[in-house]
């Protein structure tokens, strides 16, 4: 490879950008070419648009019970307008943010469609332009899942960019969907006065979570307003008068809601589409590019990272696995470490595990379970958020922690400690006997640890 290595990173979303940054600051000319906008769907149409709505739907509830809190609170408007506005002030101000720390680094942007030539040559299709270099990334992200039912199409059929683009609340929503966005989504429009329904196919909502903590989010969700029936598989979409007919069935019944809007929230699927890889050989398998440790595909050179490689689509790990990708291209050789990756759910309360489920874990052998309600933390108390508990689940012979799955406030800020012990492989005796400051929600980790073994102080 030449002095200065030549890379070009297709997609400037969370897989790519932060890869070009890296690449950039260990000495290479790097070419982000991308065909929509900086920061990819994360940025601009998923995790910060939505965070930011859901945001304004906790000011809401803060309104709503400030009276707990000894203020009086005479009433308040919602301006949907004004919450749409602010989300894209926030998207607007980052996307800058991206912008320029790309060209402090000298990072070449193009924005186009590529399309691989061969396999170190790409053409944007809409200019015919070529770009050559040393080695790929394949960052091009995902998009929307559709279902192939009737009435899927209709006007008032929302996917997620749609629904973070209204420019009106509806008065009601069907949710197709009841995983992270579905429920998040949920509770935004929820808060914002939207009557909510959500139809899950599985048993019960946010599927793959630890049950436990699931079922006490569903259960939170429920006592908000939402309406939830899960095991419902829909069948059809029909356009009723003003609103929308949603069939469904559950088992051995069927039923039916009506909507204004239906928002379909049934996941994503990686986008490989006008890539051209069959043209240069890359192997893909059940519509995911298929990489290495090393996050190189089988054609030596050419790379992927992010939601394109499939598996669990989380904006963190496709940053981890896009600056895997660079390193390994600049002759590091470093496999990536995905032991210990968060996943987070931004609901009231938050949801956020790292690890494996308990379910998961006695797959595999013997474990011990620690278990603390937010009930009993004295800062939970104080903020008057006390539904939840953390979990952690050990090897009952070795006492090395393998799962933390937390529900309750803050737990997408509080799971980071987890993170880091279950990538350091430290026993649950290491997390309680570290010294955690008090009051803090984060002595409930503690606590946890401690009931594993020794006991809780602060549980009878």
């Amino acid at each position: 490879m030449a002095d200065r290595a030549r890379i070009t990173i297709i997609g400037a979303g969370v897989g790519g950008y932060p890869a070009a940054i890296r690449a950039a600051r260990l000495g290479a000319e790097v070419t982000l070419i991308e065909k929509d906008a900086l920061g990819g769907t994360c940025l601009n149409r998923g995790c910060i648009p939505a965070k930011s709505l859901l945001q304004s739907a906790a000011v809401v509830r803060t309104m709503k019970e400030a009276g707990t809190f000894g203020v009086t609170c005479k009433g308040f408007d919602v301006d949907f307008g004004a919450v749409m506005a602010r989300k894209d002030l926030v998207v607007a101000r980052l996307a800058r943010g991206v912008g320029a720390l790309l060209k402090a680094k000298k990072v070449n942007v193009i924005r186009g469609t590529a399309s691989f030539v061969d396999p170190r040559t790409v053409q944007i299709r809409e200019s015919g332009e070529t770009v050559r270099g040393d080695a790929v990334l394949i960052a091009s992200g995902s998009k929307p899942e559709r279902i192939p039912i009737e009435g899927i199409d209709g006007p008032d059929v929302l996917d997620s960019s749609q629904v973070l683009a209204m420019s009106a609340l509806p008065k009601s929503a069907v949710i197709v969907g009841g995983g992270v966005i579905g429920v998040e989504f949920a509770q935004f429009l929820s808060a914002m006065g939207t009557e909510i329904t959500i139809l899950e196919r599985m048993p019960g909502l946010v599927p793959g979570t630890d049950r436990e903590i699931a079922a006490v989010l569903q259960k939170q969700i429920a006592a908000a307003g939402v309406t939830v029936v899960t095991g419902a598989a829909v069948t059809g979409i029909a356009r009723r008068g003003p609103e929308n007919l949603v069939t469904f069935s559950a088992g051995d019944r069927t039923g039916t809601v009506s909507a204004e809007k239906v928002l379909l929230s049934v996941g994503r699927k990686p986008d490989l589409s006008l890539l051209g890889l069959d043209r240069v050989g890359v192997r893909h398998e059940s519509g995911a590019i298929v990489v290495d440790e090393f996050m190189e595909t089988n054609v030596p050179g050419i790379y992927a990272a992010g939601d394109v490689v499939g598996g669990l689509m989380l904006a963190h790990l496709a940053s981890a696995q896009g600056e895997c990708a660079v390193r390994n291209i600049l002759g590091r050789r470093e496999a990536l470490n995905d032991k210990a990756v968060p996943s987070c759910i931004y609901t009231n309360p938050e949801a956020a595990s790292v690890g494996l489920t308990e379910e998961a874990a006695r797959e595999r052998g013997e474990v011990r379970i620690g278990r603390f309600p937010f009930r009993a933390n004295g800062k939970a108390v104080i903020l008057d958020e006390t539904e939840g508990l953390v979990k952690i689940v050990s090897d009952a012979a070795a006492g090395e922690v393998l799962g933390v799955h937390i529900v309750g406030p803050h737990a997408t800020d509080l799971i980071a400690e987890a993170v880091l012990g279950i990538r350091r492989r430290m026993t649950a005796a290491d997390f309680s006997r570290a010294i955690h400051p008090h009051p803090t929600l984060a002595e409930a980790i503690m606590e946890a640890a401690m009931a594993v073994s020794d006991g809780a102080i602060h549980m009878s």
